[in-house]
């Protein structure tokens, strides 16, 4: 949905969110979804997860992914560590990502909302993703990506919602001002495509809202390369308003963000 007219945006943004309440919100697991845990566990034995991996929480988004299909979560997770294995994903904070990654891919830590789950900000408008490309290529581009997922990881360690359930979200505050019509080459599509791809196959049940701000009237453009990989889910926490709502974003994120 991405409109500048801001009362159809509000509108499509506020059913939005209430079509997807309950998928973002955290919930420790049910009698019925521990009963699950226990079997999906023993199938995974042989994976030899983590403390952190194996944990009911990080299981359970697999699980709940899959709509509570053990076959489906466990085929989802297996070749979620196969791909974690080959970008060597637990050691990506030790690898000195490119200077230019860092300044034309600009992103920031925000702080904590009221559950406990960090918020940052991309400045996405900024972002220069056709020069990073050209520079370092697609592979590398991705995986300075998949480093900032990482920190999101690290963020919500041990942290906890006020309900005491471990925070497994995250959210993201995209601010599009200044976007170019210009970054939507083929190659800067094609990375926004594999990007969506990649993140949905190993990143279910992450993020809380995807809030996108001052989209300009091409943003569809950009958009439509990422939501036929994205899951109802995914599409369901994307709330998008355009250039000229700013009232409309502000009153939307005021009740969710401190």
């Amino acid at each position: 949905m991405c409109s500048n007219d801001c009362n159809s945006v509000l509108l499509n943004c506020w059913k939005n969110l209430k079509d997807s309440v309950n998928f973002a919100n955290m919930a420790a697991p049910s009698l019925y979804e521990l009963e699950l845990l226990g079997e999906f566990r023993v199938r995974m034995k042989d994976l030899g997860l983590n403390e952190f991996l194996n944990s009911d929480m990080e299981l359970l988004r697999w699980i709940r992914a899959r709509e509570n299909n053990l076959d489906q979560a466990e085929l989802m997770l297996r070749r979620h560590m196969k791909w974690r294995k080959e970008v060597n994903f637990d050691e990506l904070l030790l690898w000195d990502v490119p200077k230019i990654c860092e300044e034309l891919m600009p992103e920031t830590f925000l702080g904590f909302d009221e559950d406990g789950c960090p918020v940052f900000l991309s400045l996405t408008g900024k972002w220069d993703l056709k020069q990073v490309i050209q520079e370092v290529g697609p592979e590398t581009t991705l995986l300075a990506r998949w480093r900032k997922v990482k920190t999101y990881e690290e963020f919500m360690r041990n942290k906890l919602t006020s309900k005491g359930v471990p925070v497994t979200q995250y959210s993201i505050i995209t601010d599009l001002e200044g976007l170019s019509i210009a970054q939507g080459t083929f190659a800067v599509l094609r990375v926004l495509s594999k990007s969506a791809q990649i993140f949905e196959a190993n990143f279910p049940e992450c993020t809380k809202y995807l809030v996108f701000l001052n989209a300009p009237w091409f943003f569809p453009m950009f958009y439509k390369c990422a939501k036929p990989f994205l899951s109802d889910k995914t599409r369901g926490k994307c709330h998008i308003y355009g250039t000229k709502c700013r009232k409309e974003w502000m009153e939307f994120l005021r009740p969710m963000f401190p």
